[in-house]
């Protein structure tokens, strides 16, 4: 019997209100035409080790559940929201077209009821979601679309509203990032000028696996948070479990 294996059966003969809840990470990628060429390359490089590295580590695989969702003119779910210690591979995301921000608020948030309401079937409990926004460029959808789109994502009185860190590179706008963030502090971050998008790429990547290894280290000690990347000015934000 294969080690994945094991690990599913031994889950599902632990009652509901035995596990720890899951914490749920969508990556939400610009894959629009700038991101051609390296950027794209390094992506796709640097996605099978955060699955290794995450799925490999059972106190993290029990906690953390990870989703991939693509964006351009359209956004797409890659990857489902998944336990990575049993998914056999990751995606490889391909360049599109435009930067569709509305397209991407409005998938993830429905992508998010939907897999909150699967997950409360399957008995399972929830932190607060955590979308990892990542983007080199400007929206191409007009600004009242895409704020509209972003309104309705982070909107308070939903009840699956995600925490949201942005990061951009390349072309994207500081100002807007800190939007997506909701202007909160310590949630967004940009690449100094002129740096190299595959170092950024890279770093960045490289970042989300800390980040999500700290998160679920921080379930166990009774005090979730989601840990951002240990990036300039970013500190760790409390989450709180969903009902």
């Amino acid at each position: 019997m294969t080690d994945n294996l094991t690990q599913a059966l031994a889950s599902a003969n632990v009652g509901a209100e035995e596990r720890y809840a899951v914490f749920p990470f969508y990556l939400c990628l610009d894959v629009s035409q700038s991101m051609s060429g390296e950027p794209v390359r390094q992506v796709n490089a640097e996605l099978p080790q955060l699955r290794s590295t995450i799925g490999q580590d059972p106190a993290v695989a029990e906690v953390v559940r990870f989703a991939v969702v693509t964006f351009s003119d359209v956004a797409r779910t890659v990857l489902p929201l998944a336990d990575l210690a049993l998914v056999e591979s990751m995606p490889e995301v391909q360049v599109e077209g435009r930067t569709s921000y509305a397209a991407a608020f409005e998938h993830m948030r429905r992508v998010i009821e939907d897999d909150y309401q699967a997950g409360r079937a399957a008995g399972e409990r929830w932190y607060r979601p955590a979308v990892m926004f990542v983007s080199d460029g400007r929206p191409t959808d007009p600004e009242e679309q895409w704020r509209a789109a972003h309104k309705r994502l982070v909107d308070p009185s939903w009840r699956r509203h995600p925490n949201i860190l942005s990061f951009g590179f390349g072309e994207a706008v500081p100002e807007i990032l800190a939007a997506v963030s909701e202007n909160k502090p310590n949630r967004a971050w940009v690449a100094t000028e002129g740096a190299a998008p595959s170092a950024v790429v890279a770093e960045l990547m490289a970042g989300l696996v800390q980040s999500i290894v700290s998160s679920s280290a921080s379930a166990y000690s009774g005090s979730p948070q989601l840990v951002p990347p240990r990036l300039p000015n970013m500190q760790p934000i409390a989450v709180d479990e969903l009902d």
